[in-house]
């Protein structure tokens, strides 16, 4: 694996958060040469410049739905707190899910750990969103049409078809949040 590392693959957030806290690194020392020379933080250190943003027990569904209870913190993941200011996001509606399926591959392949944006329950231009349609869980982009429809479209659109929710069945469809990152960038 670390071979494929080397040749360019980019690990999962999970793989990348593992290596990381391994190595006693904040999760963006992997992708930034800012930390080549400083000294390995103590593992009860967090800088200034990273916040510890809560990972919620929901699975996501890249496909067909998956269906949620109440959503629980287990565990806590380092970010960059610059890069959330850049990016407009409020630590306090960051929140890490995981994505199960294969509808958004290749942009967010199966397995994937995305940070979602709690505050965005709109859909504004293209973007992936966490949408709940009854008991089901789904990443998505999301398109508002005039007339009040909605389509939901998926990134592996060889296999998963575009479905067009009607005004009345686009009512029911909540926005959880908007995916802003994950492994790699978006």
């Amino acid at each position: 694996m670390l071979d494929r590392y080397k040749g360019g693959m980019e690990p999962s957030l999970g793989v990348a958060w593992a290596i990381a806290r391994a190595l006693d690194l904040p999760l963006d020392a992997l992708v930034s040469d800012k930390y080549a020379l400083a000294r390995p933080a103590a593992a009860s250190d967090t800088p200034a410049d990273v916040v510890m943003l809560p990972l919620l027990d929901v699975v996501a569904s890249a496909g067909d739905g998956a269906v949620n209870g109440h959503p629980q913190e287990i565990d806590r993941l380092p970010f960059s707190r610059i890069l959330l200011r850049q990016l407009g996001v409020p630590p306090g509606t960051a929140h890490f899910l995981t994505v199960r399926g294969d509808s958004m591959h290749p942009t967010i392949p199966d397995g994937s750990i995305v940070l979602v944006n709690t505050a965005v329950r709109r859909p504004h231009n293209d973007g992936i969103y966490v949408v709940v349609l009854g008991d089901d869980v789904r990443i998505k982009r999301v398109q508002v049409g005039f007339d009040g429809a909605v389509t939901l479209m998926s990134d592996n659109a060889e296999i998963y078809k575009d479905e067009r929710l009607a005004p009345a069945d686009a009512e029911r469809l909540r926005i959880a949040g908007r995916v802003f990152y994950k492994a790699g960038g978006l």
